[in-house]
């Protein structure tokens, strides 16, 4: 132990701050004085961040620490601080709003610890329940990928992870019969059987390919990566509406759309413009 003394406790005001080998402690917590015990300590290391002598004097001067980067139980880094607490301290993650907005009430969407949330959800009393969880399936979702998702154009994401499975997959951000934000790999009809489309780590598979069904949509065409709007517009109607770039052997560009030919088979054709 080293018993060096920084300050009297941030929550009891009473007892002296001592440093030990193992974190900041109130004297009032080591040895309770007229049947008084503080709560307060603060490990040396807590939420990826080595806390310091400085630290500690922020919280006994101010009641808090100033904001620097932590990381939470998943090892993905936020922006936080240390505050004190009548049971010790607690973290307070900074509130930094994202470029979208509540789906469910309009509110702000900022960035917490567990995921993208309406600010409307952080309060003492809550009035909204949407977050969008920043850790799904062994894999973390981007900022980026978040607002993409809020805005409707939501796209497939990879490198997701089944633990019963012990596989990788692949799928996109969706909302459940509840509101919840969770993932979906379905994402249309089979237009030769019928079945259901699915996501898969190369391709968009038919789940009756065991039964014969051969019909897929390939992840990339000349270069292009497919996005999920542009596979559920060829499901639907057939072909694209909209042209893609792709490279030919010789790295020439050309615009191209995906077709539907009569065999089920998909058609890479040029795209001549708008039918009049």
């Amino acid at each position: 132990m080293e018993n060096r003394e920084l300050g009297l406790c941030p929550v009891c005001g009473q007892g002296h701050i001592i440093k030990t080998n193992r974190d900041y402690v109130c004297a009032n917590r080591l040895r309770p004085s007229d049947g008084y015990s503080c709560r307060f300590s603060i490990p040396l290391r807590s939420h990826g961040v080595d806390v310091t002598d400085e630290m500690v004097r922020e919280l006994i001067t101010n009641g808090k620490t100033h904001w620097m980067e932590m990381c939470n139980q998943d090892g993905f880094p936020y922006i936080g601080r240390f505050v004190a607490d009548p049971k010790g301290y607690v973290v307070e993650a900074q509130m930094q709003a994202i470029d979208a907005v509540c789906p469910d009430c309009g509110g702000k969407i900022v960035r917490t610890r567990s995921g993208y949330a309406c600010v409307n959800s952080l309060s003492r009393d809550p009035t909204c329940k949407f977050i969008v969880p920043n850790y799904l399936c062994e894999r973390f979702i981007t900022q980026e990928e978040a607002v993409a998702f809020l805005r409707g154009e939501p796209d497939v994401l990879d490198g997701f992870y089944n633990k019963n499975t012990k596989s990788s997959f692949s799928a996109y951000l969706t909302r459940g019969k509840e509101g919840k934000v969770e993932l979906s790999s379905h994402i249309g009809v089979c237009p030769q059987c019928g079945g259901k489309m699915l996501v898969g780590v190369r391709a968009f598979n038919c789940s009756n390919f065991k039964n014969g069904c051969e019909f897929r949509i390939w992840k990339h065409y000349y270069g292009h990566k497919t996005t999920l709007h542009e596979v559920r517009e060829l499901l639907e109607h057939g072909e694209m509406t909209s042209p893609f770039e792709g490279y030919n052997a010789h790295g020439n560009v050309h615009n191209a759309i995906l077709r539907i030919g009569s065999k089920f088979e998909v058609q890479v054709v040029p795209y001549k413009g708008d039918k009049k």
